[in-house]
């Protein structure tokens, strides 16, 4: 985690609960792939990511977690919960930031960069969807359903999304949706490595 600490966020309780090393690793893990994206993207002379922003993003997801756990005496909590939870406050704290729109290499039009928080948590989610790889990532599959999920999940990032529980019932959804429909095969305990 360079140049920056938690010390001064006053937020003992959640270095208390959760440990140092746990937090500062997701700054890290989060703030690498952020940058990754937007290397991918061609947009790092575009955009950058705040670090502040993402400290506060990482810490409110902490805080929701640790009151989670407390309230309902939850010991782990399931990897649906971790990624919604993680999106909706990058979402909310919008860590990736534009500064130097006129530097696009690809002249990027403006609702591509004013949705860059929002692109980057859909890829995250799908990233997240796609652990139990079928042909290839939703993002790559011409398979028009979920050409139509995608655009209408980046829509809903974008314009309607009101809290993590939401997001976390879309991606339990998802899920369910594969069960439903194996018809030769309980998927239950395939979904996702993170939950066994």
């Amino acid at each position: 985690m360079d140049d920056i600490t938690f010390d001064y966020f006053k937020c003992d309780d959640i270095l208390e609960h959760f440990g140092k090393d746990k937090v500062k690793d997701r700054w890290d893990m989060l703030f690498s792939e952020m940058n990754e994206f937007l290397k991918f993207n061609n947009l790092s002379s575009v955009a950058t990511v705040s670090k502040l922003l993402l400290a506060d993003a990482i810490l409110d997801y902490f805080h929701d977690i640790k009151r989670l756990k407390d309230f309902h005496g939850i010991k782990i909590i399931n990897s649906q919960k971790i990624i919604a939870y993680t999106a909706y406050w990058l979402l909310h704290r919008k860590p990736i930031q534009i500064i130097n729109p006129q530097s696009s290499d690809q002249q990027s039009n403006i609702t591509e960069l004013a949705t860059l928080n929002e692109r980057f948590v859909l890829q995250l989610i799908f990233d997240y969807l796609c652990v139990r790889q079928r042909e290839t990532h939703i993002f790559q599959r011409s398979n028009k359903g979920l050409q139509n999920f995608s655009a209408m999940m980046l829509y809903y990032l974008s314009y309607r999304l009101r809290d993590a529980q939401s997001l976390e019932m879309i991606i339990t959804s998802f899920f369910a949706g594969q069960i439903y429909e194996q018809t030769d095969e309980d998927l239950s305990l395939k979904l996702h490595p993170d939950d066994h």
